[in-house]
């Protein structure tokens, strides 16, 4: 760190009193992390510089499906979660909606959110204990979420928004502090003009209440985004080609933004023998051995012989347990396949834009909306209601920890093996004059301070 950074660094934790900024600036990371103020919206978050990359399948499709067929495409920067949401962090969303809406009559929206516990009944497992406690004990805080579907999880990526920004509207008077900010719940808007309060006309405050809102959405992530994280672990460095002339996929220093790996793992590796970790060190043998990820192994071996533990966990995991890959993201790979944005068509690969691939509700196959018509129950289980999925679960095989496969499931629907991560665009990072100074890629705090 050079002598103006130090001084800039100096003034800020001044500023934000026990606040501290970190970055991670290795050539081996492209990870930014920030240890900042109380209720920091991005705490836990990684921001990803985005890039070009090979999205789709890099091995042989076993299901003979080939519904991702390698292609390059290229995305832009955006945060992510480093784990995926807890038991305790969505028992937050859900206890706000009770405390909120019970009172108003409204016990329905409280109750929809709720997680189907029930997606741990088998007709032939012992598995009650879970449907009573998994959610709900503190035991299980700390482990992923899982019987919420792809509109439950949407609608708490809309509460966590609304929860970033809530604070900051206070701040500015632009909320009454004594009613909650209901902001947009489950799909509807429920904000009261009453609750909106805009501010007298004066010098110092010229501004709405929408340019207040200091953050882009949350949202699940693109499948193109999600895929850019796993496959992200061999890049190199976070600077572009505008910092460094001599680098790009054509030189002898490869651009960071290219993901040129064929490993079918993002912690790299390839084959089985990938999915053992070599150890923490050379002289180390703490986890030597162990598998890098949650998964089932073969038939009926989910954690291996006591003593012999090949991943530890039968079920889920902690969203803590497995860190693999090198910008810092724990489980992409097992523990529980994790939602994305996507609706789900096996033609994807061809009829997607190449930059920032994205299938949405209003698009079908490329065909004419008259004559591409998917309904379930009639010629296909594709719907319009087809989510994707990603990642592998504790109760997967290998080939579904690879980054390229996909599946899919309807939008209404929940299971014990998925639960999901939220992420957010990063606005002014894709410009040749960004800077990679962290201050300036956490503009929110300064507005937040009146920080210049």
């Amino acid at each position: 760190m050079n002598f103006i950074n130090s001084i800039l660094l100096f003034f800020a934790v001044l500023l934000l009193s026990p606040s501290v900024i970190q970055s991670i600036n290795s050539s081996n990371s492209n990870s930014i992390s920030l240890k900042a103020a109380k209720d920091d919206p991005y705490e836990n978050t990684i921001l990803i510089h985005g890039g070009t990359f090979a999205m789709g399948i890099n091995q042989e499709s076993i299901m003979g499906e080939w519904n991702n067929n390698l292609r390059r495409v290229t995305v832009s920067t955006f945060r992510i979660d480093k784990y995926e949401v807890s038991n305790k962090k969505y028992r937050d969303y859900t206890h706000w909606l009770e405390k909120t809406f019970i009172p108003m009559g409204l016990d329905t929206i409280a109750s929809l959110a709720l997680p189907d516990t029930l997606v741990w009944r088998s007709e032939l497992a012992y598995n009650e204990p879970m449907i009573q406690g998994y959610f709900r004990a503190n035991a299980f805080n700390d482990y992923p979420v899982v019987g919420v579907s792809w509109e439950q999880a949407n609608n708490y990526c809309r509460w966590r928004t609304d929860r970033a920004n809530e604070k900051t509207l206070i701040k500015y008077g632009l909320i009454d502090p004594t009613k909650p900010y209901l902001g947009k719940v489950n799909g509807t808007k429920f904000v009261a003009d009453s609750n909106v309060t805009a501010p007298a006309p004066s010098k110092k405050n010229k501004l709405s209440a929408d340019e207040y809102l200091l953050i882009p959405d949350f949202r699940l992530p693109t499948e193109a985004e999600w895929e850019y994280a796993a496959k992200i672990s061999t890049q190199k460095s976070k600077y572009s080609n505008f910092d460094y002339p001599k680098s790009g996929s054509n030189s002898n220093h490869p651009n960071a933004n290219v993901v040129n790996s064929d490993s079918p793992y993002p912690w790299g590796g390839s084959g089985n023998d990938g999915l053992r970790s070599p150890g923490a060190n050379k002289n180390s043998k703490s986890n030597k051995g162990m598998f890098m990820a949650n998964f089932k192994n073969g038939s009926g071996d989910y954690m291996g012989m006591t003593g012999y533990e090949n991943d530890g966990a039968g079920f889920p995991a902690k969203v803590s347990e497995f860190k693999q890959n090198t910008i810092g993201l724990f489980n992409i790979s097992g523990n529980v396949n994790e939602w994305v944005a996507d609706i789900y068509r096996p033609l994807s690969s061809v009829d997607m834009d190449d930059f920032n691939p994205y299938r949405g509700n209003n698009t079908l196959d490329g065909d004419d909306p008259e004559v591409a018509n998917y309904e379930s129950g009639n010629n296909t289980l594709i719907s319009n209601k087809s989510r994707v999925y990603k990642g592998g679960s504790w109760k997967d095989r290998p080939y579904w920890l690879n980054p390229g496969t996909r599946r899919y499931l309807d939008q209404d629907k929940a299971t014990n093996t998925i639960g999901f991560r939220c992420a957010s665009s990063a606005f002014g990072m894709d410009t040749p004059g960004a800077s990679t100074d962290q201050t300036e890629q956490r503009p929110w705090w300064k507005k937040l301070f009146n920080i210049k």
